[in-house]
């Protein structure tokens, strides 16, 4: 029956009687009572607050309505029964925070990675009879196709659907993000536990931050309906949703998605209008701050598209030429400090931004245009980004430029150009050398569908291939499996095709490659095409086919990714300058692996065999017991003495060749 009310003003005797009436007035209300106002004897002041006992419990739970009333501009009650204010008494000097959001334990994120076996896993998406299926395979070599890992046994156990519609690996491999009506399921750990789900209806797309702490998602929605729904972020670990705002105007690769750019590190995200870029911290989620302190956009003049560095906070910005005055220009700006690195200005030219893997080098490729229009030749302008000064290496190639594509992790890229007519289709290697860019080799390519260069991860070896564009025509599906040696000879290593191709990926460790026809998802358009046609298949980075499976409605095929290796630079040198030294152990492992799998094709041949044999001579037994029932054999001897017929044998000795060797 005895509440607490606090945070009283601190009064001394004089003014204690007043203090009081003031809170007789407004507690006696509620019932009978007694009060207490303790006061401090050193002092001689009140402690600010008052112990009030009511005769009814009924009265006292009343009297909490007083908590939060404001006495005047510095003192608002606090109300509390004995029993809150003992627990509050009794709290621990040090202070324990409670955590109160959901989350999970991230331990059993990366097991995966140390298979024995050094295996690499591979996502499907597919229907078998009219079933969407959602499988997560082992590439096991030894065991000569996939092995299933997880194919959402647990749900079908328990009647459900593991996906329903797409599904994502994050960037580093740790989550699988698979897609439902109500929003995204996110699955992790060996056994793909479900660890959080984060709402949002009729998910479209989705966008993980690189370093796995955040996700974007989007729901379709057209910017001119603006709903402030549209796009949602959520902390992943807490699935808290940090931000929600409307679908941007622009989009800076085009198309419908991403509206929305993370940097490499994933502390900021960036959006753009058709005069602004909008960098915000994803610490605060407020724009990144001016020389004055203030949160404000960078501002530039037509501009057409930006793109983030992959290793590094600098940001590359494109804008469109505007009458005489205003050429087209490259910027390079460094964030948060804003700082402007470099600038290009053209005129008269289209342009195309290419950031190689380690943001070493960035390309500007930049076409020449006549003042009809008409295409005149291609720079290729590289800038040394790490480099003081930002040194620009120009490379001018005089014929049609198809595709431009960076060597991982290198200093190497590549050139697919034809002749005005689109024949004399050739390839072009260039390498960046301390001093200059250098043309290291040049192949006329068998045909003029290839279209793209797929570098592996690693660098060194790639395939050039004729893929399908998006929407487009079919294509040959021809592959061309090259490499360079390290003194930059071209090798073409393997020519294969895989008709109608519209896939070719390289799993992280650059040892494997899948080339699929998938189709598109039953809401678009165009899968039927590719229905009949639709499969996968694994090759090893010289040409060689692993494995090859045809799946009627085949929509996604997908490697696990590989988060960044822990192991220091130099110590990733050295194991490649000696790798076969290093090799040796897993060379040994994968004779044992062969050696067991002969060994028990042995054991399952013989047993076979056996098997076989007693069903022969079970014939056998069966045969002659029905031989002396019927009297066939007597038959068969009497018929035999009638015969006239001798037998006889004749041998006959060749000598094929006489060979000489002196033993000393």
């Amino acid at each position: 029956n005895t509440v607490v009310v606090g945070n009283l003003p601190k009064v001394g005797e004089a003014k204690t009687a007043k203090l009081m009436g003031v809170l007789n007035k407004l507690i006696d209300k509620f019932g009978p009572n007694e009060k207490h106002m303790p006061t401090n004897p050193e002092t001689n002041e009140t402690y600010g607050f008052v112990i009030v006992t009511f005769e009814d419990g009924e009265c006292a739970a009343a009297a909490k309505q007083l908590n939060g009333m404001q006495l005047d501009k510095a003192h608002c009650f606090k109300v509390k029964s004995m029993d809150e204010f003992n627990e509050i008494a009794d709290r621990p000097d040090e202070f324990i925070p409670q955590r109160t959001l959901n989350s999970f334990s991230r331990h059993d994120f990366r097991t995966w990675l140390s298979d024995k076996k050094c295996r690499e896993q591979i996502l499907l998406r597919y229907t078998k009879s009219n079933v969407a299926e959602t499988e997560i395979y082992w590439h096991d070599t030894m065991a000569g196709s996939p092995v299933l890992c997880y194919g959402g046994e647990a749900q079908k156990a328990a009647g459900k659907v593991w996906c329903d519609w797409r599904v994502h690996w994050s960037p580093q491999g740790s989550y699988v993000a698979t897609f439902h009506q109500q929003g995204i399921a996110l699955w992790a750990g060996p056994d793909f536990e479900k660890k959080m789900r984060l709402p949002m209806n009729n998910v479209q797309e989705i966008d993980f931050s690189p370093n796995e702490e955040f996700v974007l998602m989007w729901n379709g929605s057209h910017p001119s309906s603006n709903p402030d729904t549209a796009v949602a972020i959520f902390h992943i670990l807490t699935g808290r949703c940090v931000r929600k705002c409307r679908t941007p105007m622009v989009t800076p690769g085009g198309g419908d998605f991403p509206h929305f750019l993370w940097s490499s590190d994933g502390k900021y995200l960036a959006e753009m209008t058709d005069s602004r870029i909008l960098v915000r911290d994803t610490e605060t989620w407020e724009l990144i701050k001016d020389a004055e302190g203030k949160g404000s956009p960078l501002k530039f003049n037509n501009l057409s598209t930006f793109q983030w560095s992959p290793k590094g906070n600098v940001l590359a910005a494109w804008t469109l030429e505007k009458d005489n005055s205003h050429p087209a220009r490259l910027v390079l700006v460094e964030i948060p400090s804003r700082a402007e690195l470099a600038s290009r200005s053209r005129t008269q030219c289209e342009a195309v931004m290419h950031w190689q893997s380690e943001g070493d080098y960035l390309c500007l490729q930049v076409t020449k245009l006549s003042k009809t229009g008409k295409r005149v030749s291609t720079n290729m302008e590289i800038l040394r980004t790490r480099e003081k000064q930002i040194p620009v290496d120009v490379v001018t190639v005089e014929d049609v430029v198809k595709g431009f594509f960076w060597e991982g992790q290198g200093k190497r890229f590549s050139v697919l150009t034809a002749d005005e007519l689109g024949h004399k289709p050739r390839l072009l290697i260039y390498v960046l050398g301390p001093e200059k860019c250098e043309l290291i080799c040049t192949f006329d390519l068998p045909s003029n569908s290839f279209n793209e260069v797929i570098w592996a991860p690693e660098g060194q070896y790639f395939v050039i291939a004729s893929k399908s564009a998006a929407g487009g025509a079919s294509s040959s599906g021809d592959l061309l499996f090259a490499g360079l040696t390290v003194d930059n000879k071209l090798e073409i290593l393997h020519k294969d095709e895989h008709y109608m191709l519209t896939d070719v990926h390289w799993d992280p460790s650059s040892r494997y490659i899948i080339t699929a026809v998938t189709q598109p998802f039953s809401t678009d358009q165009g899968g039927y095409k590719y229905s009949m046609e639709a499969g996968y298949a694994l090759w090893t980075f010289q040409g060689r086919n692993l494995y090859r499976e045809q799946k009627e409605k085949l929509f996604q095929v997908i490697w696990r990714p590989h988060p960044p290796s822990l192991l220091p630079l130099k110590k990733q040198i050295d194991i490649r300058k000696n790798i076969k030294q290093h090799s040796k152990k897993y060379d040994a492992l994968d004779e044992q692996a062969k050696e067991t799998a002969r060994s028990a094709f042995r054991r399952e041949r013989d047993e076979k065999t056996r098997s076989f044999k007693l069903v022969l001579d079970r014939l056998a037994d069966w045969k002659a017991e029905k031989e002396e029932e019927n009297g066939w054999r007597k038959a068969q001897d009497a018929f035999n003495e009638n015969q006239e017929w001798t037998q006889e044998e004749e041998r006959h000795e060749e000598q094929l060749g006489v060979t000489e060797e002196l033993i000393s």
